[in-house]
């Protein structure tokens, strides 16, 4: 009987592990990332000419782009 005890605990620790959170940045830095919204409004106007509508899923992020490109 200690034994299950002792097997189902060592069992809950391990799998509670698994969901602990690998992100090294904070939920308020996440917030804080903007869209880059020249890039978004560039690409929307060509969909635009062209007759295709555009739906963001992962909006590109300012701090995505090359330095080159800024």
């Amino acid at each position: 009987m200690k034994a299950r005890i002792v097997l189902g605990l060592a069992l809950a620790a391990t799998l509670s592990g698994g969901c602990a959170t690998t992100s090294t940045m904070g939920a308020a830095e996440h917030r804080a990332k903007r869209a880059d919204a020249a890039y978004v409004a560039a690409v929307e106007a060509v969909a635009r000419r062209r007759g295709v509508q555009v739906h963001w899923v992962n909006p590109p992020r300012e701090e995505d782009r090359p330095a080159l490109n800024r």
